[in-house]
């Protein structure tokens, strides 16, 4: 009995703790699709903010196979240096960090290359503070 008291308690902390999370907050940026690669993006803080931020590009292919054998490279503005972001191991997930002006509207720009080929992704950024 006091066994189970005890595992209740526990629950119910975990759950306090887990509700104030700024988890439920963080927005959203859809996954997009390149030659069979999912790639996603998260990022440090996980409400993006004017000044430094850090990116992680998580490229995996099906079923849920991480994609190490790619180079990744970032950038804020169409006139900014594209950043190569560094791999963290071999698990498809690629990181850099980048400074965050105050422009309303930032977009991060994903630059992708594999074997011959490449491409550029756009993952436009919900900024904290609620615009857009």
């Amino acid at each position: 009995m006091i066994f189970s008291a005890w595992r209740c308690t526990w629950l119910v902390v975990c759950l306090i703790l887990v509700s104030c999370s700024d988890a439920r907050n963080a927005p959203v940026l859809p996954p997009q699709i390149w030659e069979g690669v999912e790639v996603s993006v998260e990022t440090r803080p996980l409400v993006p903010a004017p000044g430094m931020n850090e990116f992680l590009v998580i490229a995996t292919e099906k079923p849920r196979r991480p994609t190490a054998d790619m180079i990744v490279s970032i950038r804020m503005g169409e006139a900014d240096p594209w950043r190569q972001a560094i791999q963290d191991g071999h698990v498809g997930v690629y990181r850099r960090a980048l400074l965050i002006g105050k422009e309303a509207n930032p977009v991060l720009h994903i630059y992708l290359k594999r074997g011959g080929k490449e491409a550029m992704l756009n993952f436009p950024l919900q900024m904290h503070g609620g615009s857009k």
